[in-house]
């Protein structure tokens, strides 16, 4: 059974290859899919950080 965040990556990934690479092939779009699963798997443990409105961004360098 899929999850309603694979079903989501789905239909957006489905949404952004139809209007960006309409003919691309089923295997390619399948591989560009796996990617997207995997970002959003490494991004889930950042974004379920706690952070409120008393944390202090970071600093930024510039070299």
């Amino acid at each position: 059974m899929s999850t309603s965040l694979e079903i989501t990556l789905d239909a957006y990934v489905d949404a952004a290859l139809a209007l960006h690479f309409p003919g691309l092939p089923a295997e390619v779009a399948a591989r560009v899919k796996a990617q997207f699963a995997r970002v959003a798997q490494l991004a889930g443990p950042v974004l379920a950080y706690p952070v409120d409105i008393n944390d202090e961004p970071a600093t930024v360098y510039r070299a």
